[in-house]
């Protein structure tokens, strides 16, 4: 039930606004640390401060988005809470203590975040300290998606929970089983590796947008091999989502089905405006495979680090093929020709952009990134577009999110209409209103009330000279009053 209506936009494309942008920058999170751990790995046993200065680059990004997205976490729980109350309320009492453990590995990562940049230069001499220090922020950052990701997959499949009260651990506020649901796994680990591939796409664009706005030839050369080992690792974490992704998938067919059909066949708030937005992702995604593989292809005859065989290039794109089959098998035979027709325009295009740029990524790099942003978007848009509702999907929905000595209070069906309207408050007037108005400006009430009765003529008449505006009348009454001891 929503309460209170947002202007405009409405509750609902509010809530899903406001997650959408969260997803965008906190989803480089985990990418980002990873990143600059390595980097500065490679800089310190390669004796290179190129890596180590674009370590630096990199993590001061980091920082500004990680505030960014903090603050834009808070204003989604104010947004929950207002928008809707039920719901939140009964999350936040079935997995109170993760929730608790979420916000202190908040304030870790921010300490941990805010150390290691501001202190880049002091610890220069004390590197491994301050390698240490970076390596920490990928484990805090697993740690903080493992716990958004039991909240997250039991919207999606709460499994065995659906039979169970939330206190059935007889710890109020934890549900083990409603946490450990059946998409749990598939969820923690597609998002991970998702981020680490979005993360090191997200550095390939910035260098590549550098590439555009640098002239001198050793930055160019910088931020190139800068590119490139993003890419690099982008395109590592990217292969392995296929995998993840079937696994996935099946998860979803025996334990969500409703989701499973609105994603493979477009159901529901999947398709909007005319678009299956699950379809364009995966445009998305093929075309990003396409200007990959080409990228590789055209340079693993190169001498330069962080390159691919051509071999390995050539197998990579038949393991993906292979998997456009399956897609092509359980959806409609109409998606594996448009991924294919999507991933032969991508390296088509990624073919050009290099040509066109003298063997430059730059273009690459940045389409690239823009192209990771938009698979984000649409994907976390998708998953939720895809789960059925909350109140439509289990039977006994209230056992499963409440405990029971809160169920009578918190399931109340009010009609506002037919709540009576409060009586006006009494208004005070005569001396009462007087005293309340002019003497709490110097004194609180309980003050005046120990002032002895016979010396209030002298009190008010001080007041007066030290310039309180009051008339002869308004003098007697409140004189009058107050002597007489009367409440007030």
């Amino acid at each position: 039930m929503t309460h209170i209506e947002f202007p405009i936009l409405g509750a609902k494309w509010a809530i899903g606004s406001i997650a959408l942008f969260h997803t965008a920058v906190a989803s480089l999170a985990i990418g980002f640390a990873f990143f600059v751990t390595l980097a500065q790995i490679l800089a310190y046993i390669h004796k290179d401060r190129r890596y180590d200065y674009l370590a630096k680059r990199v993590q001061l990004v980091h920082v500004c988005i990680y505030n960014i997205g903090t603050i834009n976490a808070i204003g989604l729980v104010f947004a929950l809470s207002g928008l809707y109350p039920q719901f939140w309320s009964q999350i936040f009492v079935q997995f109170y203590w993760p929730l608790i453990i979420e916000e202190f590995l908040f304030f870790l990562l921010a300490t941990t975040l805010t150390f290691h940049y501001f202190f880049w230069e002091h610890l220069w001499g004390h590197k491994k300290l301050h390698i240490f220090l970076g390596a920490l922020l990928t484990p805090f950052f697993f740690l903080q998606f493992y716990i958004i990701n039991g909240l997250g997959g039991f919207m999606l499949t709460p499994g065995a929970g659906e039979a169970e009260l939330s206190l059935s651990t007889g710890v109020l506020g934890w549900d083990r089983l409603g946490f450990y649901n059946p998409s749990f796994l598939m969820l923690t680990l597609h998002r991970t590796l998702a981020n680490f591939a979005y993360g090191g796409f997200a550095v390939a664009g910035i260098c590549g947008t550098f590439l555009y706005f640098v002239a001198r030839p050793k930055l160019k050369d910088y931020y190139e091999e800068g590119g490139r080992l993003a890419f690099y690792v982008g395109f590592a974490a990217f292969l392995s989502l296929p995998i993840i992704g079937y696994f996935y998938a099946h998860v979803l067919k025996s334990e969500a089905p409703d989701a499973y059909v609105s994603l493979m066949w477009g159901r529901g708030d999947i398709v909007s405006g005319g678009v299956d937005w699950w379809w364009l992702k995966h445009i998305c995604v093929a075309g990003m495979l396409g200007m990959s593989l080409i990228y590789f292809r055209k340079t693993s005859d190169d001498k330069r680090p962080f390159s691919i065989p051509t071999v390995m290039v050539y197998s990579v794109g038949l393991f993906y093929l292979m998997f456009y089959v399956a897609m092509g098998m359980v959806m409609t035979w109409a998606f594996f020709w448009y991924m294919l027709a999507s991933c032969v325009v991508g390296g088509a295009l990624g073919w050009h952009l290099l040509n066109y740029h003298k063997g430059s990524a730059r273009a690459v790099f940045l389409l690239i990134g823009i192209l990771s942003f938009t698979t984000v978007m649409l994907g976390g848009y998708s998953r939720e577009a895809a789960r059925p509702r909350f109140v439509d999907r289990i039977s006994h929905y209230d056992n499963v999110f409440v405990p029971e000595e809160r169920q009578p209070y918190l399931m109340v069906d009010v009609d506002v209409a037919g709540i009576p309207k409060a009586p006006a408050p009494h208004q005070p007037t005569g001396p009462i209103a007087l005293i309340r108005l002019h003497c709490i400006k110097c004194h609180t009430l309980d003050r005046v009330k120990s002032y002895r009765l016979d010396n209030w003529d002298l009190i008010v008449r001080q007041m007066i000279a030290y310039g309180l505006e009051l008339t002869h009348d308004d003098r007697e009454q409140i004189t009058a009053y107050l002597k007489a001891g009367e409440p007030y």
